[in-house]
């Protein structure tokens, strides 16, 4: 755990001198949000381990107690409980040997249970590899190369240490959410390929000013440039501000896309955001920002009209997949034609996959989505 103790760790850069530098960390477990329960309501983690569990409090370390195989934490009435007994802190949850079940997934490392004001969180402590070979399952592609997930795989590792290093400015207990919101995780596997990506790329991190970078990733950019979108502080993230559009994409069929909805069900849709315009007579495009990105739409309705945001739209239509796209009404439909599936910045995954294909190799793949960067290793 990196916050909560004086850990440290050492970066090299490798890629063509070795300068060492140490930062606040020792050997990297990452923190992982699986889920959390309100107080106000009721619920309830099953863990599993065949070989059994040391439980323990947090600040107890040495008065272990031994739970065969099962363990069940129940939150109710606002306490918690393990096994039937109440508890009043942090516990522990240590698989003897291997692995364990949490609700039915299987993860390495162990868990936390920690009771907060409002809420009690569930946390995996997982060794940095793993989690990454985990990650990658869902982040990456099912038959996707070995080149292509060693790109996969720097920039995941990446995203995750640099967040680990965010986290040492807070007090939350966690590095990251188990959810897109972070990368998405769900336990073990047995993709060999994945596991070989991680294994020849270990430790390897992207650094920026000797830091690890934030490194965002989408399935397909679109073509878009990110150095022209507007509401990104590339003053914090420098190597986000990519000046050159990614054409490596363009054969994907993420890269352009339509939908239609028909015109009651497109106004049900936004209803909460038009308010009583009566019926939509009109709707356009009015300002995008220099990438092409969607800032503001008009709504003209036979009452009046309303100017929503983009992100508005976006998160009101599932099936739209990225901030570039425009939408017009034609007849009694809503035609929304768009490019790209995510927010276009950093990695583009279908352009690395066409990369590959073309003979690109990792090192080169992520020198040409994340500008300045450097190659460093921890050890």
């Amino acid at each position: 755990m990196i916050s909560r103790y004086n850990y440290f760790f050492l970066l090299f850069f490798f890629e063509f001198f070795c300068i060492p530098f140490s930062l606040a960390c020792k050997s990297i477990t990452v923190r992982v949000l699986l889920s959390h329960i309100s107080k106000k309501d009721e619920g309830t983690w099953h863990l599993t381990s065949e070989k059994g569990f040391w439980v323990h409090a947090a600040t107890e370390v040495k008065k272990k107690q031994f739970f065969k195989h099962r363990v069940t934490i129940t939150v109710k009435k606002g306490h918690l409980f393990c096994n039937g007994k109440k508890v009043n802190q942090e516990i522990m949850l240590k698989p003897v040997m291997g692995y364990a079940d949490c609700n039915g997934i299987a993860y390495d490392g162990f868990f936390s249970i920690i009771p907060n004001k409002e809420t009690c969180l569930c946390i995996n402590h997982v060794d940095l590899e793993d989690y990454i070979v985990s990650v990658l399952r869902t982040e990456s592609w099912p038959g996707w190369p070995l080149e292509v997930n060693k790109v996969f795989a720097i920039t995941c590792r990446s995203y995750v240490v640099a967040k680990i290093f965010e986290s040492q400015k807070t007090d939350k207990s966690y590095h990251v959410k188990n959810t897109n919101v972070h990368q998405t995780y769900r336990g073990k596997h047995d993709v060999t390929v994945l596991k070989h990506a991680v294994e020849q790329t270990k430790s390897v991190v992207l650094g920026f000013n000797r830091q690890p970078i934030l490194a965002m990733f989408d399935s397909c950019c679109g073509g878009v440039v990110p150095a022209y979108i507007a509401d990104v502080d590339f003053r914090k993230a420098p190597y986000l501000a990519r000046t050159h559009a990614c054409t490596h994409c363009s054969k994907c069929s993420l890269y352009s896309w339509n939908v239609s909805y028909a015109l009651d069900d497109f106004e049900r849709i936004i209803k909460p955001f038009i308010g009583t315009i009566g019926k939509l007579r009109d709707i356009y495009v009015i300002q995008q920002d220099h990438a092409g990105l969607i800032m503001k739409i008009m709504v003209k309705g036979s009452k009046g009209y309303v100017v929503i945001s983009g992100k508005q739209l976006y998160s009101a239509l599932k099936e739209v997949k990225s901030f570039y796209f425009d939408i017009h009404k034609k007849g009694d439909a809503i035609v929304v034609a768009g490019w790209g599936f995510g927010h276009h910045l950093g990695l583009c995954q279908w352009g690395a996959r066409q990369m590959v294909r073309d003979g690109w190799d990792y090192k080169s793949i992520l020198h040409y989505y994340y500008p300045n960067t450097s190659f460093m290793k921890i050890v």
